[in-house]
């Protein structure tokens, strides 16, 4: 495996850990907003913001182990359907697709970061810069990007023979 798969593979493991954290930092803040809101009629500010902005982010951060391990939502159909040289092909052609759609999230939220950086908007009750969260949104779909290159990488250059009579 090269120095570039082990640092992709890496950075994966790291990007699904750090959206497991968030998720449970989530959890912890939805209960703390919970009790303090009617246990002590005083909910915390910026509650609901902070969940949509992480909610992003773990989004995006399980995005990379969704895409190494082939989960995403697909025409299972197709595959089911066909046969051989086409099964093969379609599943090629899945892969292509699916580093299309991540290297267009990728592009987007590059785009939106840099868009939220120039008119400098915070969120409305804790002021907090929209872009430090929309930057680490893009972390997260740039090693989902990494990933998807190598899947597609690792599934032209694998023998194309073990390949079609494993769809079959």
């Amino acid at each position: 495996m090269t120095i570039l798969n082990e640092l992709g593979n890496w950075a994966r493991r790291i990007t699904v850990a750090f959206a497991a954290v968030v998720l449970a930092g989530l959890a912890v803040l939805i209960f703390l907003d919970v009790v303090g809101r009617y246990v002590f009629s005083a909910p915390l500010p910026g509650t609901v913001e902070l969940i949509e902005g992480f909610m992003a982010v773990v989004m995006f951060g399980a995005l990379a182990q969704a895409t190494h391990s082939r989960d995403h939502i697909r025409l299972d159909f197709l595959l089911n359907k066909s046969r051989g040289h086409l099964r093969w092909a379609v599943a090629k052609a899945g892969d292509l697709a699916v580093l299309l759609v991540v290297l267009g999230a990728t592009w987007g939220m590059y785009e939106r970061m840099l868009s939220l950086h120039e008119t400098g908007d915070l969120t409305p009750i804790l002021d907090l810069p929209l872009y430090i969260l929309a930057g680490i949104a893009l972390g997260t779909v740039l090693v989902a990007c990494i990933v998807a290159v190598q899947v597609l990488t690792r599934a032209v250059q694998t023998d194309a023979s073990w390949e079609k009579s494993h769809y079959d």
